[in-house]
Order: structure tokens, then sequence, then C-alpha cells
């Protein structure tokens, strides 16, 4: 069966690039770039194994890192720890990118411990009068939700370098403590993946 969003979704190049050769052509950048609204987001590397943008439970067990919001340009940036990924493997960091947000909204449980590793249990995306819905469940429970509505989004598959196999315990530590563990918005990175979706191209 032909997915019918295939027809709204960009790829950077068709001919498959292994990870090393991904890195050799693409240079190391800055992560809070890809925010950038006039940034050629489609340009980098081939779709990953699964889609976050049109496949549900792509993102399963990845953990939400940070989430930053631009209201004057209607811009969200979600940034994901992969170490932990079940679905997508190449790269330890995600970037999802959105342009053009209708709607988005958090809700989730006070929690006890200074740093709360999001972990992903669900995540589900799907076309909404023309527009596309991410939509996020996290534990531990009781657990929280995010939800975008926006009219563009990207996803980016990254390496950070110098990160550690495996994402650091956040128990007994605090954000300064675990800076040089995970990636930030200033974190240098190599790009691996790339899938774009925008809804302004249906005809």
């Amino acid at each position: 069966m032909i997915n019918p969003w295939l027809s709204n979704v960009s790829y950077g190049s068709t001919t498959p690039l292994s990870r090393l050769e991904a890195k050799a052509k693409n240079p190391i950048m800055k992560i809070h770039r890809l925010l950038l609204p006039t940034l050629q987001q489609h340009a980098y590397g081939t779709p990953p194994d699964m889609d976050p943008l049109t496949e549900n439970g792509a993102l399963q067990e990845t953990q939400l890192l940070d989430l930053r919001f631009d209201a004057l340009t209607l811009t969200v940036g979600l940034l994901f720890e992969l170490r932990t990924a079940l679905q997508l493997r190449d790269g330890n960091t995600g970037v999802l990118v959105a342009h053009g947000v209708r709607e988005l909204s958090w809700s989730g449980p006070r929690r006890a411990t200074n740093l709360t590793a999001w972990t992903v249990g669900e995540s589900t995306a799907r076309r909404e009068a023309g527009l596309l819905r991410l939509d996020l469940g996290m534990w531990p429970a009781p657990g929280a939700q995010l939800s975008v509505l926006t009219e563009r989004a990207a996803f980016f598959s990254v390496d950070v370098p110098d990160l550690d196999v495996a994402p650091p315990n956040y128990s007994d530590v605090d954000r300064a403590g675990i800076a040089e563990k995970v990636a930030g918005w200033d974190s240098d990175f190599h790009p691996i993946h790339t899938v774009y979706f925008d809804a302004t191209d249906d005809g």
C-alpha cells in the first residue's frame, strides 16, 4: 500500500550513505542552527530506518532532553537522546524541528528528583486538517504528554562527538553535572539522516 504522505516527504539524497560517508560529506555545525527557517533542512543524508514524521513508534525508548519554543517564528525544537532508542540506531542524538506551529502542549506530574529522563513509551504521527500532529507519551509513571501541531517538520539523526556509548545516570546530579554527557543546543554534530514534511506542498 502506498503511503499517502510520501508526496510530502523530502529526502536529501537518493544514494544511500554509510554512517562514515555521511560524516565525511557533512561537516560539523551547531545543533541550534537546525532551528533556522532558512536552513536547507532536506540537504542532509538519507531517511532513517523508521520515519518519526509518518510512522508510529519510531521514537520509542528515546528520551526527551529539551524543548525550545520561539514564539516570534512559531518554531519548536525537540532534542532527543538516541542512545536508548529501539528503532533509531544511527546517531546518538535526534532533533525534531517544527515550523509554522499551530499548537504546543505539555502535561506532566510533579517530580521529586532534580532531573527526569522522560522516556518515550509511544509516539504517533498523523495528518490532521492538512497539518501534521505529533504526540508523545512518556514515562516514568504517571507519565507526561507532549503534542505539537505544525505545518512543517524535519527530523535529524545526528552524531554529537565525544559522548559515551550510554547516557549518564541522572540520580543525584544536577543539570551542570551532565552538561558534557548529553547533547545540548550548542553541541557540535555531524548529520546522518534527515526526513522532512511540508503540509504547504499540498496542491
